[in-house]
């Protein structure tokens, strides 16, 4: 019985990493972002950075699955 719900955490934890990682790479392609560099040949250089931060529904669930993975190996692989 224990193994099959440490195989069954480890499958859900696996498929929802997964999921969350497809969803973290999808949103960091479609945020536009920008570069600009402002400066002179003899002041100071300034680079300005813009674009959409966070995202920490993804990140959560992809925490969220490994560890659930890590709750079901250590339930699969205990002993008796």
């Amino acid at each position: 019985m224990k193994k099959a719900i440490g195989i069954t955490l480890s499958v859900i934890g696996i498929i929802m990493a997964a999921i969350s990682l497809v969803f973290k790479v999808n949103e960091q392609m479609s945020v536009a972002k920008s570069v600009s560099v402002i400066g002179g040949a003899d002041g100071p250089t300034s680079i300005f950075v813009a674009g959409k931060i966070g995202g920490t529904p993804a990140i959560t669930g992809i925490i969220v699955g490994i560890v659930l993975l890590a709750i079901g190996i250590f339930i699969f692989a205990g002993k008796k």
